[in-house]
């Protein structure tokens, strides 16, 4: 039997239609299309540099459709969101869209949140000295002496809006239990008028050196002096009667020295060779941290025959 030339490609072609059609089939099943969603930041594309955008989200959530085989190096960072603000100015610019730019034969299903009212301010810069306010309580009899931040000065810089809203930059420091000068490294906050934290700004540095000096309280006081000897008296003699004249000094000083001193010890004085009474002026050792009411004394130191 004899067939006509174009009897014989009709099957040739059949058989390709199904072969196309059995690879569609086996790539949906072993390879099928499926979504899954990312969360990617917003990058602000093209706006003049003497301009600053506000109210952009920092990201948003885009819904991507893609083969199953496609998932396995799929990245958030391979996903790019953007916004372009080409050409334009300072104002208000309402139901401004996100674009969402994907790899290869990717689709975008959705993206949360695709629109956002958009406000371009000028960019300004600002300078505020570092205020460091204290709380909590320190450990009994001690205060806050002094306080230092490094760098002393904090810049701020971002919408004219936002940096006329800037009243004060705050540094808050822990005193809690403290009992000893101590230094820390602490966060800065941009506050308003009202109290009120100013956000959207670009705070340099954002953190700073503290340096804070404890104090003990102090009170004052009297304790009894006690005069001592060094040496020996001459041969034959010996240290009779020791008076101390005023005998008991007045100070200031911190808490804790009077609760680990009883008496006033004054320095030795050296009998070494005496024969006869010995009157000496003598310095009144004047405690750390305190002061004295009268700085000399008068110690009498009688020799006795022995």
């Amino acid at each position: 039997m004899r067939f006509a030339k174009h009897e014989w490609w009709l099957p040739k072609i059949f058989c390709l239609i199904a072969a196309c059609a059995l690879w569609v089939y086996v790539m949906n099943e072993q390879n099928p299309m499926v979504e899954n969603t990312y969360t990617v930041p917003v990058e602000v594309r093209n706006l003049d540099r003497s301009l600053v955008a506000t109210n952009v989200p920092h990201k948003v959530k885009a819904k991507i459709r893609m083969p199953r085989s496609d998932m396995v190096y799929m990245r958030s960072d391979n996903i790019k969101a953007y916004v372009d603000l080409s050409g334009l100015t300072d104002g208000d610019f309402p139901n401004t869209k996100i674009h969402i730019s994907v790899p290869g034969d990717e689709s975008v299903i959705s993206v949360t949140p695709e629109y956002f009212d958009l406000n371009i301010d000028t960019y300004a810069v600002k300078t505020l000295p570092a205020v460091i306010e204290v709380f909590g309580t320190p450990d009994a009899n001690f205060s806050v002496e002094s306080r230092k931040a490094t760098p002393d000065t904090i810049t701020i810089a971002g919408s004219s809006s936002k940096i006329a809203e800037a009243d004060r930059a705050v540094v808050s420091v822990n005193v809690s239990g403290k009992d000893k000068n101590f230094v820390e490294f602490d966060s800065v906050n941009v506050l308003d008028a009202d109290g009120n934290t100013v956000t959207g700004l670009d705070v340099m540095p954002s953190q700073v050196r503290i340096n804070v000096k404890m104090k003990e309280e102090t009170r004052i006081g009297n304790l009894p002096m006690k005069a001592e000897t060094t040496g020996e008296p001459a041969k034959g003699y010996k240290v009779g009667k020791i008076t101390v004249d005023p005998p008991v000094a007045t100070l200031t000083a911190p808490i804790s020295y009077f609760e680990k001193n009883s008496v006033l010890s004054l320095d030795p004085i050296d009998v070494t060779g005496a024969s006869d009474t010995i009157r000496k002026t003598v310095t009144i050792p004047k405690p750390a941290g305190g002061s004295i009411t009268v700085s000399q004394t008068t110690v009498t130191i009688e020799i006795d025959k022995d």
